[in-house]
Parts: structure tokens; sequence; C-alpha cells
């Protein structure tokens, strides 16, 4: 990747983690908001789990944009790269899906609405946000592009 296309991942992994961390600590508050006041300390403790699933699948992507930002690598790989960091992010919510689905302690309904909604709002974020600022481009060199 050229010196403007790490900066510019640079710029949108900044972004990204703003955005991501804002909208973060807003559906944390309303879900322990509301966790807690509708349905108690079961719904607390979804509310908390849920939390915590939230800030790992928010963390992805500006980590795997970080790491990938360090590297040496074609455009397109970086988009299939981050696609598949995406793609991770939702089977590692799925697996933590089942696992707590074995536990009782906790308001699964809390825990669903503010996963789904979380999930939702991460990834439209990252996507916006992405397509807005746009990916790294390669280098113009006799009429090609090319990319490192």
């Amino acid at each position: 990747m050229d010196p403007l296309g790490q900066i510019q991942a640079k710029k949108i992994i900044n972004r990204i983690f703003i955005f991501d961390l804002v909208f973060f600590a807003a559906t944390a508050a309303v879900s322990l908001g509301l966790g807690g006041g509708l349905e108690g300390r079961r719904g607390l403790w979804g509310a908390i789990i849920a939390v915590i699933v939230l800030l790992v699948f928010a963390l992805f992507t500006p980590l795997a944009f970080k790491i990938l930002s360090r590297k040496k690598i074609e455009s397109r790989k970086f988009v299939i790269y981050v696609t598949g960091s995406w793609f991770i992010k939702l089977i590692l919510v799925f697996v933590a899906l089942i696992i707590l689905s074995r536990f009782a302690f906790f308001d699964r309904g809390v825990f669903a609405w503010t996963v789904f909604a979380g999930a939702v709002g991460v990834l439209a974020i990252e996507g916006l946000t992405v397509l807005l600022m746009g990916l790294p481009k390669g280098e113009e060199k006799g009429g090609k592009i090319k990319d490192e």
C-alpha cells in the first residue's frame, strides 16, 4: 500500500474507532438503564454480558485495520481481509450466543436485543465509514493501477 493509502487507512481506523466507541457507550447506557429498569437484576446481567460481547464486536474491525495497515498488501486483498474480519466477528457472536444459551442467570431478551441492535449499528457505522471515506487506492503506473 502506498503512503497515501496508509494515511487514508489510518484515518478510516481512527474514524471507525471513535464512532464505534460513541455508539458503544450510548448502547451500553440505554441497555443497562432499560435492562435494569424493566427486568431487574436479570435484565442488568443480560445488559452487562451483551455490552461485553459488543465491546469485542466493536473493537474487532479497528484492530484488523490497524494490523493490516502496517503491512504492504494490495487494496483488493485489504478489502477481502476487512470483509473477512466482519465475517469472523459474526461467527464469534454466534459462538457466544451458543455458549451463553446454557445459562439462566440473565434475561435473554435484554441480551438478544442489545446484541442485535449493537451489531447492526456497528456494522452500519463501519460500512458507511468505509464507503464515505473510500478505501486506500493503489498507485497508478503506466496507465495501470498497481497495488503495492
